[in-house]
């Protein structure tokens, strides 16, 4: 598989996922009998999930990057930094039945989202619109530059915006975890 299927393949993936995620968040405000469906789900599937999205998207990082040698920048480090604990803190909590650890997990996506965005928008600026910026990691040193990145799918879809992608749907399932975990303490 090259790396331009590859990234076809996990673009498509991560498109699906969030797009199902987001939609799900939506019409938990509209639709009554969502509202009900999802609040079916055990505070233990919403953890899982969290924990397979962390899982699977740490695979996908490291295939990128020890696979296709796909060079990885100061912000996909800080990305990773915090993408890397939270499946630990899930299949932990779920271990443990610890009722806590959606709030971990949240804080994390959150901060992982921050930085997800901000360099989804140096990349949107330079390799979608084609303008050209400094970029905080392209200063020359040990890490290599944002700019030396090969992907673009669909031409807009890089790294960074699949770690928004990630860490959103992360943050909307720690906020399900986080109604259930309120339904049960009472």
């Amino acid at each position: 598989m090259t790396i331009d299927q590859y990234s076809q393949f996990i673009s498509l993936g991560l498109l699906v996922l969030s797009g199902a995620v987001i939609i799900s968040a939506i019409l938990y405000f509209i639709v009554p009998a969502v509202r009900e469906r999802i609040r079916s789900i055990s505070y233990t599937w919403l953890l899982l999930g969290i924990g397979l999205i962390s899982a699977t998207s740490i695979v996908g990082a490291l295939i990128y990057q020890l696979a296709y040698l796909t060079p990885v920048c100061e912000l996909c480090w800080w990305q990773r930094i915090f993408l890397f604990p939270i499946s630990i803190v899930a299949f932990v909590a779920v271990w443990r039945q610890s009722r806590e650890a959606h709030i971990t997990a949240a804080i994390l996506a959150a901060l992982g989202l921050f930085y997800a965005i901000y360099h989804y928008y140096y990349h949107f600026q330079g390799l979608v619109l084609g303008n050209v910026l400094a970029l905080p990691c392209s200063s020359g040193g040990l890490l290599p530059a944002c700019t030396e990145s090969p992907i673009l799918t669909f031409g807009f879809v890089t790294i960074p915006l699949m770690g928004v992608l990630v860490f959103g749907s992360m943050l909307i399932l720690a906020a399900f975890a986080h109604e259930k975990s309120k339904e049960t303490q009472i």
